[in-house]
């Protein structure tokens, strides 16, 4: 395997700050050569140096998302951080179930930034049809997002291993998925009644977003670690314009954004209250 050197390791560092905001620092230097080797072992160009400089010059977009394909890392299961959700039980969905928490046109949003494979917004789906039972009058819709083109593909396919499955309650595995082989083996679709509330999309957080209204719900979790201080805060800023008047904002609880010059407040660890 050809590790790769610290002028190769900068120039791949370079691209992933310049076109998503990602801080590598080298001690993924290991990691990124043994992905990289992997991924040359099947491509035209004659080494390192080649592709990267295919990729600082001529590579499409497409191009571009492989790269970023190698260097990110999608970990995720369903219920993650589950004082997230415990938190939007008692706090968001008691009181619209009890009609003490209003919403013009029954309109209700949730943002999963950087969604990964797609459990994090299936989670919020499953938490929402359980918990407002009147959910059907209601204008609800979810969105999940990511940039990674694998992480998108599975996420839309809505395809999971059994064991990704196990600490989920029974009665949700029997409600909200449909058995079926997946390409490892056993798994499990999720159910339509779920994905009709989510829609999928490929997301650059750098870039533009192409959505205007405002969110009541905004999860962007673990993907603040890998920005600079300056990114995250530009981040957290736009999000911050993104949520309205008392939406809820949470982060990984490895991470904080408490930032009251956007209009945050923290509530509790890792939740955020505009």
């Amino acid at each position: 395997m050809v590790v790769l050197d610290t002028s190769q390791f900068k120039r791949i560092a370079a691209v992933a700050f310049d076109n998503w905001g990602l801080s590598l620092n080298e001690r993924k230097l290991e990691l990124v050569s043994t992905r990289l080797n992997r991924f040359l072992s099947r491509t035209r160009f004659a080494g390192v140096d080649d592709y990267l400089d295919h990729v600082e010059t001529g590579a499409t977009s497409g191009e571009l998302l492989e790269l970023f394909d190698l260097l990110s890392t999608n970990v995720t299961s369903f219920f993650r951080e589950r004082q997230h959700f415990d938190y939007l039980e008692r706090e968001f969905y008691t009181p619209l179930a009890r009609g003490t928490m209003t919403r013009p046109q029954k309109r209700i949003r949730l943002w999963s930034a950087a969604c990964s494979t797609g459990p994090e917004p299936y989670s919020m789906a499953i938490q929402a049809i359980e918990l407002l039972p009147d959910i059907d009058t209601w204008d609800f819709k979810i969105l999940g997002t990511d940039l990674a083109n694998s992480a998108v593909a599975k996420a839309t396919e809505g395809v999971y291993p059994a064991e990704m499955l196990s600490g989920m309650p029974q009665s949700y595995i029997k409600k909200y998925f449909v058995p079926c082989e997946g390409s490892g083996g056993a798994s499990y679709r999720v159910c339509e009644r779920v994905r009709s509330l989510v829609t999928i999309r490929q997301l650059n957080l750098m870039s533009e977003w192409p959505f205007r209204g405002e969110f009541d719900v905004i999860f962007c979790r673990n993907v603040m670690i890998y920005f600079d201080k300056p990114t995250k805060d530009a981040l957290i800023e736009r999000m911050a314009n993104q949520l309205m008047p008392a939406g809820i904002f949470a982060v990984g609880c490895a991470e904080s954004a408490n930032k009251p010059e956007f209009g945050l407040h923290t509530v509790q660890p890792s939740v955020y209250v505009k």
